[in-house]
């Protein structure tokens, strides 16, 4: 990347600073008055074609100003990471940690549900790969000759539920005897290491109760996503004199699978800003994504993010991103 003076890094600034809070391009002499620069807007004019020239600035067809190309942003995305020391938002000190009958995605959900409302723009958030989790009481509860339901409680009091396949026959009284043999022999243990673990109990009581534990893990293992304030998505102005992306948003937003696919990429990430062509999906081109890893036991198990049009506020974004996360390491963690 070229090496801009202090002038041109100053003015670039300021262009996408004002895009990001105005949504509009302005002239030379606007910028010059709004933003107090002590030169002139002739060499406002001036430096804003040289950075044209070297693709950090492009025209809008109504008037003279200019607004910033991905190039643009992502010298601007390079100054603001460079500094960045994360505020906290106190909107999310108000989401309680510890609740007895509060599940873990109800929580997740809480959490998503405060960074789509805060930043005005879609939401998203891996669930956690709960086969590492180590536990503190598990339960198999009979539903139907072939369905069980799990409730796992982790070693920091989180509750979780999956369903799980029965292969065989088995009785209600045998699933409570499995349920009181694993949570008195491997409490502390994770579902991967009990699966692995597993040999002597299989010798006695059969292949179905390791089938059922090693599905348990197989289920935990398909992790899922959230998403809020998907409806956010009809007021980004960049969008909404173009039906058909809006449209192809739309479709891939309830394309879960590939949301994850997208996400887990920055699973051992600490902060991801990604923006148009960038994003490996079509549909994203003039969109960009923040996202950050959160954490359980020092690994990144789940990834919380923010997406909107390119123009987002991304020191604001960063903020609630970095909340979010604080908030999940703090629930996992605590």
């Amino acid at each position: 990347m070229e090496q801009l003076s202090e002038r041109m890094v100053l003015v670039l600034s300021v262009i996408v600073d004002n895009y990001i809070k105005y949504k509009q391009a302005a002239g030379s002499r606007i910028l010059t008055k709004r933003y107090g620069l002590d030169f002139s807007p002739a060499t406002m004019r001036n430096t804003m074609i040289d950075l044209e020239e070297m693709g950090y600035l492009t025209h809008t067809h109504t008037s003279g100003g200019k607004i910033p190309t991905q190039k643009g942003y992502k010298f601007y995305l390079d100054m603001i990471m460079k500094n960045f020391s994360p505020h906290m938002k106190r909107e999310f000190e108000n989401i309680p940690i510890y609740g007895k009958f509060s599940s873990l995605d109800e929580k997740m959900g809480k959490i998503l549900n405060v960074a789509s409302s805060l930043s005005g723009l879609v939401s998203l958030l891996t669930l956690p790969d709960f086969s590492k989790t180590k536990i503190k009481n598990l339960e198999f509860i009979k539903i139907s000759e072939d369905k069980a339901m799990c409730v796992v409680v982790s070693d920091n009091n989180i509750i979780d539920t999956k369903m799980t396949t029965l292969e065989h026959n088995i009785s209600k009284k045998e699933l409570k005897e499995f349920s009181e043999f694993i949570t008195s022999r491997y409490q502390g243990y994770s579902l991967e290491e009990i699966s692995e673990d597993l040999k002597d109990y299989i010798e006695t009581h059969g292949q179905e109760c390791e089938s059922i534990i090693r599905r348990l893990v197989d289920e935990t293992k398909n992790s899922k996503v959230l998403i809020s304030g998907v409806k956010n998505v009809f007021n980004y102005l960049e969008f909404t004199d173009n039906l058909d992306k809006l449209k192809k948003i739309m479709s891939l937003l309830e394309e879960k699978r590939k949301i994850y696919e997208l996400l887990k990429n920055f699973m051992d990430s600490e902060r991801t800003i990604l923006i148009g062509s960038d994003l490996p999906m079509e549909e994203l081109q003039e969109m960009g994504l923040v996202s950050s890893a959160y954490k359980y036991n020092d690994k990144g198990i789940g990834v919380v993010g923010i997406m909107g049009p390119m123009n987002m506020d991304y020191k604001e974004i960063l903020n609630i991103v970095e909340s979010a996360k604080k908030k999940i390491d703090d629930i996992l963690n605590g």
